[in-house]
Formats: structure tokens, C-alpha cells, sequence
């Protein structure tokens, strides 16, 4: 596996870091709050909904790239207690090369063992957003593995995943009920593009047991860069249709993304420049 981190052409603070020659994760040191791919924008939809106030929070990240979503919380609200899993100790070093998130003790191991030993109702967040080269680890979206994300959150805590697929969803469609069975509230977010099936691209899913409000996210979204459609309530009911949860990631469907199903327009993992 090729690991790079490489500075921006237009950002002099922003760097990228490229596995396998493919954009992983981006962050600007010195202006932690631009987010540059649009996935990252829609976590921060939700979470600035969820979390209007600059009050520490207890964040636990599955998956560490830069530490970008890490760094934009510790802006966002400072004070605040992150932990990050990292399976690769290469790309935990070349985050750490770009500066320490205050607050944050990044922990090289598998992610789901990491959350699995969470200690029960600790945290505010949890986001998973983990990835072997440009694939999703589905491993995260059993049932189980949604369960001790619940089992790790407060009552009224947050979680995000990031899912990449293309239409017709068979990956987010089950991703989206496994969240459904064990969250009361539950949104999606993705570009109308992608939604409309002209190209894969990323999904981000949050649940939580307090109403994520759809009109609120909505606001907040189309005043972002990359401009998102946000489904809840009977909007995600039609697009789940008859997908279940699955307990055994051997069972998930494959993502469009997987079955070569990118599509003309901008590879998902690009965000606009903000």
C-alpha cells in the first residue's frame, strides 16, 4: 500500500494525504474549520444542528486519517475529550507530523475492537469513517457493531457513518436500517446527483435517540460549498424500502462503488473548494 501526504497546490496550511494514489483525507492546519471533501461538510451539518453551542464534548473517531473531523471539533469546541483509532501506525504518524489535536489521544488498533472496549455511555459523538484504500470497512455496519456504537454513546449522543455507494443503494439501503432499528431518530445526507443515480458517491448517516431535526439540517446544508439533500422520516422509509439489518458483514451487499459503478462527475471523496 502507497502512502503519501502531499501539500496543496492552493493552500499553503492544506494537506492531502493519498493512499494507493487516491485522495483519503484532506485538512488545512491552520484553518481547521474548512472542510474540503463534501462528506466531511455534511458531518458537520448535523453535528452543528445537534451541537449549537461551543461546549466540550467526549468524541470517539473510528478512523483517523488527518484527524480532520478531530481538529474541526477541537475548534469548534474547545475543551472537548477525542479519541481516535487508527489501524495504520504510517498514516497516524503523518497526522501527527501536521501537529497534536489538543485533547486528542489517537490509539493505533482496529476500530471495532477500539469501540468495542468504549466504556458504556462515554461519549457526545461517535464517527465512524473508516476505509482500506478507497473501500468502506463494512465490518462497521453489522448490527453488532451499530449496537456498541449505541452502547458507547450517551443517552442523547450523536453517530455518523460514512457509507459509499451509487444507486440503487443496496449497501446504504441496509446501512440505514440497521441505524433505524437501534436509533430513534435518524437522517441522510447526499448530493441530489448521487441520489439521482448519475454517479456514486458518499452517504453520510447520522442517528441519534434526541430528533434530528430535517428542516434545521436542510438549512444548514444549503448553506454549504457542496449543497446536500437530507432525508428523514418517510423520505428514508421509501429509500430503506425492504432492506434489514444484517449481523454478519459476509452478508452485506457490495456498494456500487465496489461493483464499478462510478459514474461521470466529480469521484466522490472531492469536495468543492470552500
Amino acid at each position: 500500500m502507497s502512502i503519501e501526504l502531499i501539500r496543496d497546490a492552493q493552500r499553503d496550511s492544506g494537506w492531502w494525504l493519498l493512499v494507493d494514489g487516491s485522495e483519503q483525507s484532506f485538512v488545512d492546519t491552520a484553518e481547521p474549520t474548512h472542510l474540503e471533501f463534501e462528506y466531511v461538510q455534511m458531518m458537520a451539518n448535523v453535528l452543528e444542528v445537534m451541537l449549537p453551542s461551543a461546549v466540550p464534548v467526549e468524541a470517539v473517531h473510528l478512523g483517523g486519517g488527518l484527524c480532520t473531523v478531530p481538529r474541526w471539533v477541537a475548534t469548534q469546541y474547545p475543551g472537548s475529550r477525542q479519541q481516535v483509532a487508527e489501524r495504520s501506525e504510517q498514516i497516524a504518524g503523518l497526522s501527527a507530523s501536521l501537529g497534536e489535536v489538543p485533547g486528542t489521544t489517537v490509539v493505533i488498533d482496529d476500530a471495532l475492537a477500539v469501540l468495542s472496549a468504549c466504556r458504556p455511555h462515554r461519549a457526545d459523538i461517535v464517527v465512524s469513517d473508516v476505509y482500506e484504500g478507497p473501500e468502506t470497512v463494512t465490518s462497521m455496519f453489522t448490527v453488532p457493531a451499530v449496537a456498541a456504537a449505541q452502547r458507547a454513546l450517551r443517552r442523547d449522543g450523536l453517530y455518523l457513518c460514512n457509507v459509499s455507494d451509487a444507486k440503487p443503494f443496496d449497501l446504504a439501503r441496509v446501512v440505514a436500517a440497521t441505524l433505524r432499528s437501534h436509533f430513534a431518530s435518524v437522517v441522510l445526507q447526499a448530493e441530489p446527483a448521487v441520489l439521482r443515480g448519475r454517479r456514486s458517491g458518499n452517504l453520510v448517516l447520522a442517528g441519534s435517540d434526541r430528533t434530528i431535526p430535517v428542516p434545521a439540517v436542510s438549512r444548514r446544508a444549503a448553506a454549504t460549498p457542496v449543497r446536500t439533500r437530507v432525508l428523514g422520516d418517510e423520505d428514508l422509509v421509501a429509500f430503506v424500502g425492504s432492506a434489514a439489518p444484517v449481523e454478519d458483514a459476509a452478508a452485506l451487499p457490495m456498494s456500487g462503488e465496489s461493483l464499478g459503478l462510478r459514474l461521470i462527475g466529480r469521484p466522490p471523496g472531492t469536495g468543492a473548494k470552500a
